[in-house]
């Protein structure tokens, strides 16, 4: 597989219980246990982080003592266990203002985007390889997927067909 930055929204989806996930996510949901397990066997698959903690923070949120153990308690574990040695791989992000980074894209449409979702965008612009962005049912990302090619950055998704399929919706088309 290789380097990824992984939206807290696909560790959420997978570990969601069948019962509370909506009728029309559940294919995207089964695609997001299917992507957590095989990265998590995988030796190769490198997680990358920011040094700061919060997609960690974001991580740990997802799943509780109280409940039996998920697809998404068995990811955070394993990104414990899984920490980036190197600093190429778990990078500091300077925070200029809340949610806003020093490092970037120069992109008006970027600046604009979902505040909390920005961390994911700078992490990825900061690497030197520029990991993709894994999503899973936040059709903000699709609108925004050709701006982040240009500068450079891409975002893979979980299901596709799902997510079109979202953001036309709320796009009222």
């Amino acid at each position: 597989m290789g380097k990824y930055i992984i939206d807290a929204n696909v560790v959420l989806l997978a570990g969601t219980p069948v019962k509370d996930i909506p009728s029309d996510q559940l294919l995207c949901a089964q695609k997001c246990i299917k992507f957590i397990n095989n990265f998590v066997t995988k030796a190769d698959n490198i997680l990358v982080l920011d040094a700061e903690g919060r997609i960690m923070k974001e991580y740990r949120g997802l799943y509780s003592l109280d409940r039996d153990p998920n697809i998404a308690t068995v990811f955070y574990r394993w990104a414990c266990r899984n920490v980036p040695k190197n600093a190429e791989d778990f990078i500091s992000l300077k925070e200029i203002a809340e949610n806003e980074f020093e490092s970037y894209p120069d992109s008006e449409q970027l600046k604009r985007f979902d505040p909390p979702d920005r961390k994911y965008i700078a992490l990825a612009f900061q690497h030197k390889e520029h990991p993709p962005i894994v999503e899973a049912n936040d059709s903000k990302w699709w609108g925004i997927r050709e701006e982040m090619e240009r500068c450079g950055l891409n975002i893979r998704f979980i299901d596709e067909t799902y997510i079109k399929e979202k953001y036309a919706q709320k796009m009222g088309h």
